[in-house]
């Protein structure tokens, strides 16, 4: 897709990595994203609840620690998957080897991508174009710039892109050809909406007088950090920074999947503003704490 759209020659975007040369090894690669709706808050605070230690970034490290297990157990005796390669939503990169006796043996790649980092020839990997060439879902890229799937509707986040080393490819079926497009499952009156909210949404985020939020004048690699890292007041929608509550309304605009998969409140307020408030206040709960 982005070869046709021109994004590779002007070197705007670059390709995902294959190891070379592959007829020679006899080797064949395919790729799955994998995310997450709602159904993943109760796992993630069972997991925390059970740990006695202090974690930095405690929702990244538990979904860092459960795919590679879950691949794992996909991948047990008798599979035909060689080694995989992890690409994460955050921007960091790692290649796995299996083995029979040790089934799973993670080492850090040389290269961790970083958002638009030209001089090192990384990038992010964009998540919002691998979901749309599934079929799955339909990429809004004029007003909410959200990913919009037909029955989660805005309520899924995607955590990785995994591309997989399959040996002994004989025995495999062909890979199909790429699914169709999905087609927009949002009406043109919310659409317009969610134009209306983007635009305010940018319009605080890039403000001075705000000072919170403020994307004027920072470089690629402040911004990256502020992105992914940053830390704020949002246990209570009162608290969340003004700057940040018209980027939780956006995806509140589009009604597919609201009903169903919409987050809870704390979920939602957390993936924002990852407050540990939010999960001292749900940890209390599970523990039977006052």
């Amino acid at each position: 897709m982005i070869r046709k759209e021109g994004l590779v020659d002007s070197g705007t975007l670059e390709l995902l990595p294959e190891p070379s040369p592959i007829n020679d090894q006899g080797l064949i690669f395919n790729g799955i994203l994998i995310g997450n709706t709602k159904n993943i808050w109760p796992l993630f605070l069972r997991w925390i609840a059970n740990r006695n230690e202090q974690i930095n970034s405690p929702f990244d490290t538990f979904v860092e620690a459960m795919i590679p297990q879950a691949i794992s157990e996909c991948c047990g005796d008798g599979s035909k998957i060689k080694s995989y390669e992890l690409f994460w939503s955050i921007g960091n990169r790692k290649k796995v080897e299996l083995k029979y006796k040790d089934p799973i043996s993670t080492k850090d790649s040389n290269n961790s991508y970083h958002c638009y980092n030209y001089k090192e020839n990384s990038f992010l990997v964009s998540m919002q174009r691998v979901a749309k060439v599934t079929g799955e879902y339909w990429h809004d890229d004029e007003a909410t710039k959200l990913c919009v799937h037909r029955t989660y509707g805005t309520w899924t986040a995607f955590r990785a892109v995994v591309v997989f080393e399959t040996i002994d490819s004989t025995q495999l079926a062909p890979i199909p050809p790429a699914p169709q497009l999905c087609s927009c499952p949002v009406s043109n009156e919310e659409l317009i909406k969610a134009i209306e909210v983007f635009d305010h949404a940018l319009k605080l985020s890039s403000s001075d007088e705000l000072g919170y939020g403020s994307t004027l004048d920072k470089s690629w690699e402040e911004l990256c950090k502020y992105l992914h890292n940053t830390v704020c007041s949002g246990s209570e929608w009162e608290k969340v920074p003004s700057t940040m509550k018209p980027w939780i309304q956006l995806r509140d605009v589009i009604s597919v999947g609201r009903k169903m998969w919409k987050y809870c409140d704390n979920q939602l307020l957390y993936h924002y503003t990852k407050d540990p408030e939010i999960l001292d206040r749900e940890l209390k709960k599970i523990r039977g704490e006052a």
